[in-house]
């Protein structure tokens, strides 16, 4: 008859339910896998699958009881580690967000925002921005490559070693940095094309003074405007890229 120890079961429960939470927390702050349309069941079956599959090579602190209060304030960390990855991955849609707002204010499409009925402050290229990214992220596997950087953070960080160590690798100020840089290079030949537009619109109404400045520049800035967002559209896939590489390298991934 095969018999089992407490410390054996609760050796296993632990390098079962720690990865579970971490992963379910990725699951429930990532871009793409924590969208409403997903299912709660198939998160958590999801976790579960993975969890299982990951369990056999997690290394856990001895003698682990998760209904004390050292359980407890392992599975605090378990969540914060994969809320703190999914919350770095959805700060590379925000670059995205920020370039969209820069180029529909200086496009003139800033406007729009006053007379939206249900009261929104996006413009509509901040939108089209977020989900060209998001469509790109998909077409990257970024859900995939989010969920392999994440199980292989189990080598990088593992379970217990130090209290909230990761903190270490996860500097807000740092990733605040970053997705303001990231915003700028995105929409950086944008400003550029719309300045030398606008400069081109100054020196016109300086040679004929007669023409309505607002009626005739605010077409030629939005209509040059959709014509480099058109064109730049394959500009987007390499800060994407990057961002992602940045971000498995932040978790040692």
């Amino acid at each position: 008859m095969v018999a089992f120890s407490d410390a054996q079961l609760q050796a296993w429960m632990a390098a079962f339910l720690l990865p579970f939470f971490r992963i379910l927390a990725l699951f429930s702050a990532a871009p793409v896998l924590s969208i409403r349309s997903v299912p709660t069941r198939i998160r958590v079956g999801l976790s579960i699958v993975l969890a299982a599959t990951i369990a056999p090579s997690v290394t856990v602190p001895m003698r682990v009881d998760l209904v004390s209060m050292t359980g407890l304030g392992f599975v605090a960390q378990e969540v914060a580690v994969g809320l703190a990855i999914g919350f770095a991955a959805r700060l590379m849609f925000a670059a995205f967000d920020l370039a969209g707002e820069v180029i529909g204010l200086q496009m003139g499409l800033s406007f729009a925002g006053f007379f939206d009925p249900q009261g929104g402050t996006g413009t509509a290229v901040g939108s089209f921005m977020n989900t060209t990214a998001t469509l790109v992220f998909l077409a990257l596997n970024g859900p995939l490559l989010l969920i392999a950087a994440t199980l292989r953070s189990f080598t990088t960080l593992p379970v217990g070693e130090v209290a909230f160590g990761f903190t270490s690798r996860f500097d807000p100020v740092t990733l605040g940095a970053e997705v303001f840089a990231l915003g700028l290079l995105i929409a950086l030949p944008f400003l550029a094309l719309i300045l030398f537009v606008n400069l081109i619109l100054g020196v016109m109404s300086r040679v004929a003074p007669q023409l309505s400045l607002f009626s005739v520049g605010f077409p030629i800035t939005i209509g040059a405007g959709l014509v480099l967002l058109v064109v730049g559209l394959p500009w987007i896939e390499r800060p994407l890229a990057e961002g992602m590489g940045k971000l498995f390298l932040m978790f040692g991934a």
